[in-house]
């Protein structure tokens, strides 16, 4: 409403989601006034986390030569910057995970070798629901072969799961401008 003042609006009591945006005032550009320019900023430049429900056919798909999920789309001149990434996994006591394949998440879906972080035999042999946080590991050989600006960022596994699991993924993130 024009002619509110920012202190007396409504108060946002959630975490900012996609397309949110912020006030801010750019000091560096004065066109507005001698103090700076009053602008916005989409929530994703600053943090976001982002929800992903995966259904068990989804799970199962995940291989890479099956279908990863793009968790962060690609944006030009921009990199991705994972914060941190919680997966709550709904497991189903009847057909419990056996193929001891890894889970990951990186920029590079199409190998194993490089990755922002994994878990190893996920989900395996475990009958009951479960949370796991990653954080970026420290991979030995790095996260990809070349520069992560313009790229995606991606949650895909080592091979084909076998179990009867589903699973809620919380991403938080946000976009880096690369000058």
């Amino acid at each position: 409403m024009a002619g509110q003042r920012l202190t007396d609006k409504t108060a946002l009591e959630q975490q900012t989601g996609s397309g949110d945006l912020f006030m801010v005032v750019d000091v560096n550009d004065t066109t507005g006034s001698a103090a700076g320019t009053s602008k916005k900023i989409d929530a994703k430049y600053i943090i976001q986390t982002d929800k992903f429900s995966l259904s068990n056919a989804e799970v199962i798909d995940l291989s890479t030569g099956g279908s990863p999920k793009t968790l962060v789309g690609a944006l030009s001149g921009y990199m991705v910057t994972p914060i941190s990434c919680t997966v709550l996994c709904t497991a189903d006591p009847s057909d419990i995970e056996g193929s001891n394949k890894n889970l990951y998440f990186g920029f590079d879906h199409t190998q194993t070798a490089l990755y922002w972080d994994y878990s190893s035999r996920f989900m395996g042999t475990i009958a009951t629901n479960q949370t796991y946080i990653f954080s970026g590991s420290q991979p030995s050989k790095g996260v990809k072969t070349s520069s992560t600006i313009n790229t995606a960022f991606y949650m895909w596994s080592s091979g084909a799961f076998n179990g009867g699991w589903s699973c809620d993924v919380y991403l938080t993130y946000c976009y880096t401008k690369v000058l």
